[in-house]
């Protein structure tokens, strides 16, 4: 427990700076589109988002974690499979902090705009493509799963850098950018389109999440084996 504790606090002091910057900016932004619409809203409406760039946020910090921590960790005499269970429950617990905050942010911003009569600004969330009329819960749970996954694809990333150097890294990234073309140009994205709107939000969170999952199990047993400083 206690080398659980050490862990979490050394990954959490490896990120502190990076998310007080982050989130003080994210939340000068608010705060400066409030002031925008106090004197500019009879003329333009204002659409934010909270969640997207915490989305990014994640991602890149996850593509900096092995740099930044692993050697450390191994000079402590942790093995690199204990590296990966403390990495891991520390992003579950990283992502639902984030999705509190987020579903936290979308609630002050609401009863402030209700408070004031704001109507111009809109809020910008992916649950909307699902229920209009979201929950707090339904909020959390989606922020949770979208930012784990977010988390584990940057640390796949990182991971890829890390053993195959830039040559691979570029390579896999080369490949996701080649991805979206592809499903324009066999249009794959209007299939995709029907299957998501018939399924339910739970059938597509369990989906992300047991994905998320098996891509960081993925990661981890191509750990066993990586050097200590990167290729």
């Amino acid at each position: 427990m206690n080398t659980m504790k050490g862990s979490f606090y050394i990954l959490f002091q490896s990120y502190k700076k990076q998310n007080i910057i982050f989130w003080s900016i994210l939340f000068s932004i608010v705060l400066l589109s409030f002031f925008l619409d106090a004197f500019f809203g009879q003329y333009v409406s204002f659409a934010m988002t909270i969640s997207i760039p915490v989305y990014i946020f994640y991602s890149m910090m996850a593509t900096k974690l092995l740099n930044k921590t692993l050697p450390y960790f191994l000079k402590l005499g942790l093995s690199r499979q204990q590296y990966m269970l403390y990495v891991g429950l520390f992003f579950i617990s990283w992502s639902l902090v984030g999705a509190l905050i987020i579903a936290c942010a979308h609630q002050i911003i609401s009863y402030v705009s209700t408070l004031f009569n704001i109507k111009d600004i809109i809020i910008i969330h992916p649950i909307l493509f699902f229920d209009i009329t979201h929950s707090f819960f339904q909020t959390v749970v989606l922020d949770t799963v979208l930012l784990l996954f977010c988390l584990s694809s940057g640390l796949l990333l990182n991971v890829v850098f890390y053993r195959l150097g830039i040559l691979g890294g570029y390579s896999l990234i080369g490949f996701l950018a080649l991805i979206p073309i592809l499903m324009v140009i066999f249009e794959w994205y209007s299939p995709l389109y029907k299957l998501l709107a018939n399924s339910s939000i739970l059938a597509i969170l369990g989906s992300m999440f047991v994905f998320s999952i098996f891509l960081y199990l993925v990661i981890s047993a191509s750990m066993r084996k990586v050097s200590v400083n990167p290729v």
